[in-house]
């Protein structure tokens, strides 16, 4: 069991396994490898992605360093400062609580971003919003953790999207081997077996039937701009710009090469609705959602689009992971929320590097009572 790095000079001499996630790891780290992120998803600057192999499995591995236009996918800083703290807070409507927050907020920012906070290592990142775990033994997991201060001695180690209700084995085993465990959002998981038996979800389907839409089949070549503007309407303009800005060339990559499967909504043949996600151990997430804000909300695309995903994973025998946000609904609709965590170990680093971690730890700990209590 001898863990392996391979980076972009060397990821064709990577022994992809052949299993469905490492064929799924072949598809999608080759080409974000060879071409450059960016040609794929327009805000990760300053970033590498490399590709770590401990046995049958392969995770990539992001090497960031400080860009202020960053997706919070590569970035702590956009995650916890420019997202989590200033975007989100705008969603509070209580303009004395967002200047007093803003004002809070100034020195810690100032200090992150003179402290090499962002100069870090990602690990499980795919650069989206919600990583799947593969089936990874404790042993598996605790050999590639005593690898990883060896090849990044110079950077905190990040594991993305690990909680305690889909990983308990991930969530453990790292806290056993020194892992912090720092809040990163409440997540929401579905079982569809139990959503669809629920009086909502029959009127979301009422709903869906009269707004005149339809899932609408594949995607054509000339519609990945729209897919994307779609999607942009909702993660960018109505939430933040530091979600991954897809690029129409991945919204082609993940069609051609089935890293999503994309479903659509139409009416009258027009594209109004996209919706894509794929599948790891026995869950799915849709990493790809989004309709036209602009349309009345009597066409109830976002229901739609819920409905879809729910059918999806149902037909699949699959559990929801239904990401962030709008926990109101989903809680209706009978998802269960989840704390999910960044997962950092900075034990290998000098103090004075460590030290912001601290300070985020504090800052997590602070919150978390907030987060179990509260529907986000």
């Amino acid at each position: 069991m001898f863990p392996q790095l391979f980076t972009r000079e060397n990821i064709h001499t990577l022994p992809f396994p052949r299993t469905e996630d490492g064929d799924y790891a072949r598809r999608y780290l080759l080409p974000m490898m060879t071409d450059g992120v960016q040609k794929y998803i327009r805000n990760v600057h300053n970033t590498r992605m490399m590709a770590a192999k401990i046995d049958d499995i392969i995770l990539p591995v992001t090497v960031t360093d400080f860009h202020i236009e960053n997706a919070y996918t590569c970035s702590p800083y956009s995650h916890y400062v420019s997202y989590g703290a200033l975007d989100e807070v705008k969603r509070l409507n209580n303009p004395p609580a967002e200047r007093l927050i803003k004002l809070i907020m100034r020195p810690i920012a100032w200090y992150l971003r003179r402290s090499e906070f962002d100069k870090v290592a990602y690990v499980n990142n795919w650069l989206v919003s919600t990583n799947l775990y593969p089936p990874i033994a404790a042993d598996q997991l605790r050999a590639l953790c005593e690898a990883l201060p060896k090849w990044f001695p110079d950077r905190p180690i990040i594991f993305r999207s690990v909680d305690e209700f889909q990983n308990p084995s991930v969530f453990h085993t790292l806290k056993e081997l020194g892992y912090e465990m720092l809040l990163s959002r409440q997540v929401w998981y579905l079982d569809p077996q139990v959503g669809t038996r629920l009086k909502v979800h029959r009127e979301d389907l009422r709903a869906i039937h009269k707004n005149g839409h339809a899932a609408g089949g594949d995607l054509r070549d000339d519609e990945f701009e729209r897919g994307v503007e779609l999607y942009n309407l909702l993660y960018l303009e109505k939430y933040s710009r530091y979600n991954p800005q897809f690029t129409s060339e991945f919204l082609k990559l993940a069609y051609n090469q089935k890293l999503l499967t994309i479903k659509t909504v139409r009416r009258d043949g027009a594209l109004n609705a996209i919706m894509g996600y794929f599948s790891r151990n026995g869950v799915m997430t849709p990493p790809l959602f989004g309709y036209d804000t602009r349309l009345p909300q009597t066409d109830a695309l976002y229901r739609h689009l819920t409905a879809l995903t729910m059918r999806e994973a149902q037909e699949r025998g699959l559990m929801l992971h239904d990401s962030s946000g709008v926990g109101k609904f989903k809680k209706k609709r009978g998802a269960k929320k989840a704390l999910e965590y960044n997962a950092v170990f900075t034990k290998h680093l000098p103090l004075g590097r460590q030290a912001p971690w601290k300070l985020i730890g504090l800052v997590s700990q602070a919150t978390m009572p907030i987060f179990r209590k509260m529907d986000f």
